[in-house]
């Protein structure tokens, strides 16, 4: 059989057998194949997941529908490259107030900046304010997706759903608000602790309720969720991990015990994906690599990609390291992506994939400043209007915001 001949499903599985380079020759055999590959994204995401496991699903968490698969895979592909290209440093934003946590997580392609009007939001693929401020100065974070928006102040979290229809089924609740410390969203469902113990809510359930899934017998330092296994970091340097049919497993950091006590911050993928670090410490472990330093430079801000490192530190540099590049019992090797000026260092780092290149958010005391990649300059942005899934998003924020206006009593409490 000619394979033009073949089911459109059969052809698909067939190049998801392959690798993104091999795909990326199918294009070029003729106009029917280029136009099955550029329009299933499907395929790369296959491929994207495949050859970057876990770089792949959070450079999707942060950037959301604005970057096809096609464009995270072709990013992630010149990451190996980064130093090579130049980089357009400019200042983004001038805070009026001094404070340490200027900037919030970016998530779904929203940057999300607290000033003295509360928190103001900028889209990431087009760099454009959006025009709803959250009047809420002690917002800690916000999280999107396609069926839930969820806000995390001092109090608890605010939690509005979309709704199941245009009608709005009045049988289901839309808004909610628990008593949590930190929260996760993953699809449909929302984890979430408060003290020790660990909730589940099903944003599926007509009743927004939340369900204990665990009381843990340590003190929480942060959370995850990954391909159907919920990771718990304790500040004792326990990892405790709960999978799909609700199995707890407990393990140790491999880390000296008497140096656990030194480690401040976390930054996980999973359980078995992560980076410990406090201002001299600095413990990596993944699937390939593990290293353990003490004679570290001064750590001030820190952006864990998988198989890369964002390192800010205290000399106003911000470092690249990579992970593939270490050798056992070796000093680290670190390559300098940038200097910021006045002697001014980063003190929150994050990252956003665009369809043009990534772009690095350093956040400082006072202002947030911009390293842009441009590794396909022909893929930049040029409109202006937003996504529809955006414009969902907005509209969720503004009753929410009316909601924090009003006082967080005002929404019914299913703590």
């Amino acid at each position: 059989m000619d394979i033009n001949s073949l089911p459109l499903e059969t052809f698909i599985e067939i190049l998801i057998k392959t690798d993104g380079l091999t795909i990326g020759k199918c294009r070029r055999v003729c106009k029917k194949w280029l136009e099955t590959i550029d329009d299933i994204d499907y395929i790369w995401e296959k491929i994207c997941c495949k050859e970057y496991e876990y770089q792949s699903s959070l450079a999707k968490q942060k950037s959301g529908k604005d970057c096809k698969w096609y464009h995270i895979y072709k990013n992630l592909t010149m990451w190996s490259k980064l130093t090579s290209f130049e980089k357009n440093i400019r200042e983004f934003y001038k805070f009026t107030l001094h404070d340490k946590n200027h900037a919030l997580a970016i998530n779904y392609g929203v940057l999300p900046l607290k000033d003295t009007r509360g928190i103001v939001l900028y889209d990431m693929s087009t760099l454009k304010h959006i025009p709803v401020a959250v009047p809420e100065k002690n917002c800690l974070k916000i999280s999107n997706n396609d069926f839930a928006t969820v806000i995390l102040v001092k109090s608890g979290i605010l939690l509005q759903r979309t709704p199941l229809s245009f009608d709005e089924d009045l049988r289901f609740m839309t808004e909610a608000f628990f008593k949590a410390d930190n929260f996760v969203l993953h699809g449909k469902e929302l984890y979430f602790y408060n003290n020790r113990d660990v909730f589940v809510c099903d944003l599926n359930m007509r009743n927004l309720e939340s369900k204990l899934m665990l009381h843990c017998d340590y003190d929480i330092k942060e959370i995850q969720y990954y391909n159907g296994q919920f990771c718990i970091f304790t500040d004792c340097g326990k990892i405790v991990t709960i999978s799909r049919d609700r199995t707890v497993t407990v393990k140790p950091i491999n880390c000296p015990p008497e140096w656990v006590k030194q480690i401040k911050y976390v930054r996980a993928i999973n359980s078995r994906n992560f980076v410990c670090y406090s201002r001299n410490l600095f413990k990596i472990e993944t699937d390939k690599y593990q290293h353990l330093y003490l004679d570290f430079p001064p750590i001030t801000a820190l952006f864990f990609y998988g198989d890369f490192v964002l390192i800010g530190t205290r000399a106003s540099e911000i470092l690249l390291y990579r992970l593939s590049s270490q050798k056992r019992a070796t000093k680290p090797i670190f390559e300098k992506l940038a200097e910021l000026p006045d002697g001014k260092y980063a003190v929150y780092l994050d990252v956003c994939e665009r369809k043009s290149g990534p772009v690095i958010v350093v956040a400082t005391f006072f202002e947030i400043i911009l390293l842009e990649i441009d590794f396909f300059p022909h893929e930049k942005e040029t409109k202006t209007s937003f996504p529809n899934n955006k414009v969902l998003m907005y509209k969720r924020l503004l009753r929410l915001r009316d909601r924090l206006r009003l006082g967080v009593p005002s929404i019914k409490s299913i703590a």
